[in-house]
């Protein structure tokens, strides 16, 4: 079956976001010294681990179990921080710009997901976002053993529920005409997402803690 222009453009940038999380999701194991399986792993757990944890929640048939391009990407992404680890180990702060790129592809992927299911309202598509974007994470985090980014004082989860807004707004508002409200709306949410990790990361922008500078 033929694609649209849109489809086309949000499909091509869920790829590259699958490609980037598989990135971030193996440079974060790097210092663990894994061998090609063990990074694969976490790879592929950070790629599509968040997408199908949403696919199962909302009883759909994970889009990785039936496009094997997916595999391909996250199997090339490995492959090339595999064989030119120093590379990429010299450059350790490139995890998070891929993280940030993948988690802004992703949440704007579940979120449009969201929008055009029944019954959901923006809070039904706030937690579609999030789950999607951070839940690879979250799992290779726990198997690694290493503090969640979610869970983290910096930007995480504030930048997906803004870019979440943006695509809520642009279909409940009408913002542009319905012929183009899918794709605008979706790169909405991931540019906001995105430009908003990426600006966390360069300014070092952080929620307070709980309790004060001086909680322990």
């Amino acid at each position: 079956m033929l694609m649209s222009t849109t489809q086309i453009i949000i499909y091509s940038l869920d790829l590259i976001g699958t490609s980037a999380f598989a990135f971030s999701g193996a440079l974060r194991a790097l210092d663990r010294r894994p061998d090609f399986i063990g990074v694969l792993t976490l790879a592929g757990i950070t790629a599509i681990g968040g997408g199908m944890i949403r696919d199962g929640i909302l009883g759909r048939q994970a889009a990785v179990l039936s496009d094997p391009v997916y595999m391909y990407v996250i199997l090339a992404s490995v492959v090339a921080i595999y064989l030119f680890p120093g590379s990429f180990w010299k450059r350790a702060n490139l995890f998070n710009y891929f993280d940030a790129f993948g988690y802004g592809a992703f949440a704007g992927v579940a979120a449009n997901i969201g929008v055009h299911l029944p019954g959901m309202n923006i809070f039904s598509i706030f937690i579609l976002a999030v789950l999607t974007g951070c839940g690879g994470g979250v799992v290779r985090d726990v198997i690694i053993n290493k503090p969640s980014l979610p869970l983290n004082d910096e930007l995480y989860v504030i930048p997906v529920l803004f870019g979440a807004t943006a695509l809520y707004c642009v279909h409940y508002f009408q913002l542009c005409a319905p012929d183009c409200a899918e794709l605008f709306g979706f790169l909405a949410a991931f540019f906001i997402t995105t430009g908003m990790r990426l600006a966390a990361i360069s300014f070092n922008l952080r929620l307070p803690r709980v309790g004060g500078e001086s909680a322990q």
